[in-house]
């Protein structure tokens, strides 16, 4: 990657780094994705096998069925099923998800994006290398956080800006009255790109991905998925520098919603 600057549109403060003892990141997804593309290997069963048997660190593999949903102007049509490839590292933390149009690379135990970005590295060459993939459209990196920590829910306002709590911190007259759950969404432009955030109370045995299994208590979570959508050709590094650009977005959007209160009582250096 090369020497980017620092990204901090929220906040505005790029001398701060905030790392906890515990993060609260349950899943840090990144997915590229291109359009049709003529030189696409005819094979895309043979040609993701061979995708798989080239990546590192990630022996189990799952193949599964996905049916496609094209919007027409009567209404909605099921269109062919598509095959889509997946394989994991052996403790399940790792994931890469190969589709005809699309490659997804998540984490659910997250230690440092530096770490993440370098495995992501490997993966990319590999799919340029046997899937000819030259051109993508979109780029797009996700990170979820979620506190189950009942801490948090005796004081939202003391650890969380009002601001994105929103109706999770109502107060009603009586309390026959209980929030089970709740959900603030806001979609910001950064330069080329957009951020969509989701912060609310998630209510016990749910959860907002299949990757992330359910908690028995109740959690807050704050949902942060950022992307840019341009056509052009696939470079690596470029790839790994959007993706970097993106993962600071969302970085500081968590240091903005956040009060330093979180920080000190969740090992906020």
């Amino acid at each position: 990657m090369s020497d980017r600057k620092r990204l901090r549109p929220f906040t505005g403060d790029d001398a701060r780094q905030v790392r906890l003892a515990k993060s609260p990141i349950r899943l840090v997804l990144c997915q590229v994705a291109w359009p049709e593309l003529v030189d696409f290997p005819d094979d895309f069963s043979e040609a993701a096998r061979i995708f798989g048997r080239g990546i590192e660190r990630y022996p189990v593999f799952e193949e599964h069925s996905q049916n496609n949903v094209i919007l027409t102007p009567s209404g909605p049509v099921r269109g062919e099923e598509e095959k889509i490839y997946q394989w994991r590292s052996a403790d399940n933390q790792w994931s890469v998800v190969l589709g005809r149009r699309f490659l997804s690379f998540y984490r659910t135990s997250y230690t440092s994006y530096s770490d993440f970005s370098a495995r992501l590295e490997k993966v990319l060459i590999r799919l340029q290398e046997v899937l000819n993939v030259s051109v993508l459209e979109r780029v797009g990196l996700r990170h979820v956080n979620q506190v189950v920590d009942p801490r948090l829910f005796e004081d939202l306002s003391g650890y969380i800006d009002e601001k994105v709590l929103g109706l999770s911190i109502s107060q009603f007259a009586t309390d026959l009255a209980q929030i089970e759950s709740s959900q603030n969404q806001i979609v910001v432009t950064v330069n080329e790109a957009v951020m969509q955030a989701r912060s609310g109370i998630l209510p016990p045995q749910q959860t907002v991905d299949p990757a992330i299994p359910p908690h028995t208590d109740k959690s807050w979570v704050l949902d942060i998925d950022s992307n840019v959508s341009h056509q052009e050709p696939f470079d690596i590094a470029k790839t790994l520098d959007a993706a970097g650009d993106l993962a600071d977005i969302n970085y500081d959007f968590f240091k903005f919603a956040m009060k330093d209160k979180f920080f000190k009582t969740f090992g906020g250096e």
